[in-house]
C-alpha cells in the first residue's frame, strides 16, 4: 500500500476528575447544562463504585488526583489504575507504596525490554545478566545514555525516587504525610507516563499537525522504544482509513491499495488534514464491497459451470 503510516490506537485514560469541577461562568448555558449532567452521572458512578459512607472525600480525592495520564496500552496501565483506586478509597499508604513500586517496575521494564538493542553501549556489560535493578539513579543514567528517556522524564523518576526512599524505608513523619505523599507520588508517576508513554504530548516520534490522530514518523519506526512499545499497537493505514468499534475493541478499516508511489511524513500530514471525509472507510462501505464481491464471484461461478455453447437465460 502506498502512502501509509503507523497509527497507534490502543490508549488508556480516565477523564472523570475533569467532569467533577463546577461549570465556568463564561460557558454557554447549554454547555453548562451538559456539564452538570455529566458531573451528576460521574458522581453516581463514584457512589456505586466506592460506596456512600465517605463519598464527599471520594469526590475530593478524585478531583485532587486529576485525570489519568493519557497513555498507550502497556504493562503499567492496570497497576497504575489500582494505585489510583487505592488513593480514592482512602488507602493512602498502599497508594504511595504502589506508585513508587510501579515507578521502579517501569525502569526495570525499559532496561530489560530494550537492552539487547544497545549491545555497543558501555553500560550493556553491566546490565545484560541482571534480572532486576533497584538503583534508580543508575537505571536512569543507563536509559539516558541509550537515549530512551524523553526530556524531564529522568528528573521525574528521581523525584519519585526521593518519595520512595522517604516512605518505603522507615520514617516516622510518613504517618502525618501519607495522603500528601501519596498524591505527590501518583501525580509524579502520571507525569512520567504522560511524557514517555503518552499519545498527544508532542513526543518526537509522532508526525506533527495531524489533529485528532497520531502517526509514527518514518525515521522513528526502528527506534527501539517505538518499535517495542508503540508499533505493535498500531495499524499501517492510508489517509482515508476509518475506525470501527467491535466487541473486541477498535479496528482499522482501510483501502487495500492507494496506488503506486509513496509520500513523506509532511505530505501524509497534509493529505490527512485535507482528506475527503466522504471517502473515509466505514463499516457500511466494507459490507457493501463484500456483498458486491460475493455476487461477482457467484456470477463467475455460474458462468464457468454453464455447458459450452449454452446461452444464459433472459
Amino acid at each position: 500500500m502506498g502512502g501509509g503510516e503507523y497509527h497507534p490506537f490502543a490508549y488508556d485514560f480516565d477523564s472523570t476528575p475533569m467532569s467533577l469541577d463546577d461549570p465556568s461562568e463564561h460557558w454557554e448555558e447549554k454547555v453548562k447544562v451538559l456539564h452538570i449532567e455529566n458531573r451528576n452521572n460521574a458522581i453516581e458512578r463514584l457512589k456505586a463504585e466506592y460506596g456512600e459512607r465517605r463519598h464527599a472525600q471520594v469526590i475530593q480525592d478524585t478531583k485532587d488526583l486529576g485525570a489519568k495520564a493519557f497513555s498507550i496500552v502497556s504493562y503499567h496501565n492496570l497497576m497504575h489504575e489500582q494505585a489510583r483506586r487505592a488513593f480514592v478509597s482512602g488507602l493512602y499508604f498502599p497508594a504511595l507504596v504502589a506508585a513508587c513500586a510501579l515507578g521502579e517496575r517501569i525502569l526495570n521494564h525499559l532496561i530489560l525490554d530494550l537492552r539487547d538493542h544497545y549491545k555497543a553501549s558501555p553500560y550493556y556489560r553491566r546490565v545484560y545478566r541482571s534480572e532486576s535493578f533497584d538503583d534508580w539513579r543508575f537505571a536512569v543514567r543507563v536509559l539516558e545514555d541509550w537515549g530512551v528517556l524523553l526530556p524531564d522524564v529522568g528528573i521525574a523518576f528521581m523525584e519519585l525516587a526521593t518519595l520512595r526512599n522517604r516512605s518505603v524505608h522507615f520514617n516516622p513523619a510518613t504517618y502525618s504525610t501519607m495522603r500528601e505523599d501519596a498524591l505527590s507520588a501518583l501525580k509524579t508517576l502520571g507525569h512520567i507516563i504522560q511524557l514517555q508513554f503518552g499519545g498527544f504530548g508532542r513526543q518526537p516520534w509522532f508526525i506533527e499537525n495531524t489533529p485528532g490522530a497520531q502517526f509514527i514518523k518514518r525515521t522513528y519506526e526502528d527506534v527501539p522504544f517505538v518499535k517495542t512499545y508503540i508499533v505493535p499497537l498500531s495499524g499501517f493505514v492510508g489517509v482515508e482509513y476509518g475506525m470501527d468499534l467491535t466487541e473486541r475493541g477498535w479496528r482499522h478499516l482501510d483501502y487495500h491499495d492507494y496506488g503506486p508511489g509513496d509520500v513523506d511524513d509532511s505530505a501524509y500530514a497534509r493529505l490527512y488534514r485535507e482528506r475527503d471525509h466522504s471517502k473515509v472507510v466505514t463499516r457500511e462501505m466494507v459490507e457493501r464491497a463484500a456483498r458486491a464481491q460475493a455476487t461477482a464471484a457467484a456470477e463467475e461461478g455460474a458462468e464457468s459451470a454453464r455447458p459450452e455453447g449454452v446461452a444464459p437465460q433472459a
